[in-house]
C-alpha cells in the first residue's frame, strides 16, 4: 500500500510574480505528494477564488534517478501518468503534460513513452458556479506506474488535496 505525504508547504509573506502559467512560485496553495521515487508539487495560481473563476495549475514532478514513469500514448497493459481533480468543485479541467521521451526497452522489445528526472505539467481548472464560500479542499488523484531497469511496481493511485478558499462575491475587491 502506498501512502503519500500531503502537506501545504510554507510560503513567503512577500507575494512573488506569477510565472507564464499564472502560478506564483511561493504559492500558499502548494501541496507535496511524496510517493517514494515519484514526488509532485502541485500549486494553484490563487489561494482565494470566486465561484466560476479560472485558476492556474502547475505540477512539478521529480522522479528518482534510475526510475521512470509512463506518458501517452501507451499500450493498454501499462498505466500512463495522469492527474485528475475531483469534479465536486470543478466545471472543467485542462492539464497539459510535456511530450514524453521514447525509450527502447530491449527486454520487452518495445519502445515506450517515459518521463525521467524533473518535468512539469501545466493547465487550469474552472470552478463551478454557486460554490459555498469558505475553506475547501481541491482533491484529486495522481496515477502512475514507476519502473526501473529491473522491475515495474504495481500501478499507483495517490490521493491529494490542495487548500482553496472560496470567497463570497460580496467580499471580493475589484482588481
Amino acid at each position: 500500500m502506498l501512502l503519500a505525504l500531503l502537506s501545504p508547504t510554507p510560503f513567503d509573506s512577500q507575494p512573488a510574480a506569477e510565472d507564464q502559467n499564472g502560478v506564483r512560485p511561493n504559492s500558499p496553495t502548494l501541496t507535496l505528494v511524496d510517493a517514494g521515487e515519484v514526488k509532485a508539487r502541485i500549486a494553484l495560481s490563487h489561494a482565494h477564488a470566486l465561484s466560476g473563476q479560472r485558476v492556474g495549475v502547475i505540477i512539478n514532478f521529480n522522479i528518482a534517478p534510475g526510475w521512470h514513469i509512463y506518458g501517452k500514448p501507451l499500450p493498454e497493459e501499462y498505466t500512463p501518468t495522469t492527474v485528475t481533480f475531483d469534479k465536486d468543485l470543478l466545471s472543467r479541467q485542462n492539464l497539459d503534460f510535456p511530450k514524453p521521451t521514447p525509450v527502447k526497452f530491449e527486454l520487452l522489445g518495445e519502445t515506450l513513452p517515459v518521463y525521467q528526472g524533473q518535468f512539469k505539467a501545466v493547465g487550469d481548472i474552472f470552478l463551478r458556479e454557486k460554490l459555498m464560500p469558505g475553506e475547501h479542499q481541491l482533491s484529486g488523484t495522481l496515477s502512475f506506474q514507476e519502473c526501473n531497469d529491473n522491475l515495474c511496481k504495481m500501478p499507483q493511485q495517490v490521493r491529494f488535496g490542495v487548500p482553496l478558499q472560496i470567497d463570497s462575491p460580496l467580499s471580493a475587491t475589484p482588481g
